[in-house]
């Protein structure tokens, strides 16, 4: 016979982790946000909100919504974001996921938190702009490691208040690598559009995007000793190709002379042989 089990029944997984809402209500004490639009418009039939941990479903042009998260505690301004922008035939890459499992470990080793990290930056390097808002009243840590990484990738758009506490060290970076910055929320979505328009996107008088809106994939980006190092490559190519151009120059100038010399001894040979058809007693003496 079975014996009966003791104690209580097996909590399944989600019960097992200790779960915090990421997509919680935060009250936004200092008005940072403007309301949501109303009515909520009708997306774009070729819009896409991707969210880890599933692999985004890229458009030919993708918004990845950096900034502040702080683990949920941050006001939630990404899906608004994508809501201003759901008109759009374009990829919104937006990190902030419903929920977060606290006994995570975030540390390279955790796989979980690993799978998080590697999604977002494969998506930073997929898009084509990355919209930074900084909640002023977080810290924002993992923000400001982002922005340093991008700053000077042509593709970054800032909205950071005064009210920030390290507002002064991000104006002063995108003064100083050119990023566009603005103060406050409703700023910022212009600011995206108009940087996906210099990205190269064109839309038509209905709103779809001009030619085929499929991704390209786009490559790691190279460090700069990577970059010096194959561009002094490419400089000892070329000149290898300029000298051996310079040697073919050489024989071609060779070969032409030869060439002349050839057509000089053909002539002579032949006006010998016309001498000989005109004078046969020449003939006779050979």
């Amino acid at each position: 016979m079975g014996g009966r089990s003791r104690g209580p029944p097996p909590k399944n997984e989600d019960e097992t982790r200790n779960m915090k809402s990421i997509d919680k209500v935060v009250v936004d004490e200092k008005n940072q946000l403007p309301p949501w639009p109303s009515p909520v418009p009708t997306p774009h039939k070729d819009f896409v909100h991707s969210n880890p941990p599933e692999p985004p479903e890229y458009r030919k042009f993708t918004v990845f919504t950096a900034g502040s998260i702080e683990m949920g505690d941050a006001v939630n301004w990404q899906p608004l974001m994508a809501t201003m922008l759901n008109h759009l035939p374009i990829t919104v890459c937006n990190p902030r996921k419903g929920s977060w499992d606290q006994s995570i470990k975030q540390q390279a080793k955790d796989e979980l938190f690993k799978q998080q990290v590697v999604w977002e930056l494969g998506a930073l390097e997929q898009a084509d702009v990355i919209c930074f808002f900084f909640d002023t009243e977080t810290k924002s840590p993992v923000s400001l490691l982002e922005l340093g990484v991008w700053a000077a990738s042509d593709k970054v758009v800032v909205c950071c208040g005064d009210a920030y506490w390290k507002s002064g060290n991000v104006h002063l970076t995108c003064e100083r690598y050119g990023v566009p910055c603005v103060k406050n929320f409703t700023e910022l979505v212009p600011l995206v559009e108009e940087m996906l328009k210099k990205k190269g996107m064109e839309l038509d008088n209905k709103g779809d995007l001009i030619g085929k809106n499929v991704h390209v994939p786009k490559e790691k980006p190279k460090k700069k000793t990577q970059l010096e190092a194959e561009k002094a490559k490419l400089k000892k190519e070329k000149a290898k190709l300029k000298k051996e151009k310079a040697q073919l120059k050489k024989e071609k100038a060779q070969l032409k002379k030869e060439k002349a010399q050839l057509k000089a001894k053909n002539a002579r040979l032949q006006e010998q042989v016309d001498d000989l058809r005109i004078d046969p007693a020449a003939q006779l003496k050979m």
